[in-house]
């Protein structure tokens, strides 16, 4: 069972680790993304800012082994 982190007094939760990875690197790919011209190729680049970090947390989740899908 997941249990929570205690930090100066406040609990948190054992996803805030994989959510602030993949919100680096999803920093760091839109940045990528910007210098590239990429966005011009998007029709929504908000959809596509959540599909990417979609991705990227979904990934971070699943190196580490923190998914609960079927073995």
């Amino acid at each position: 069972m997941l249990t929570e982190w205690s930090f100066l007094g406040f609990l948190i939760p054992p996803l805030t680790v994989p959510v602030l990875v993949a919100l680096g690197l999803y920093l760091i790919l839109r940045r990528l993304f910007v210098r590239l011209g990429l966005y011009h190729w998007f029709w929504q680049p908000v959809l596509a800012d959540i599909a990417i970090y979609a991705l990227l947390l979904w990934s971070v989740l699943a190196l580490t082994g923190s998914l609960p899908i079927a073995e």
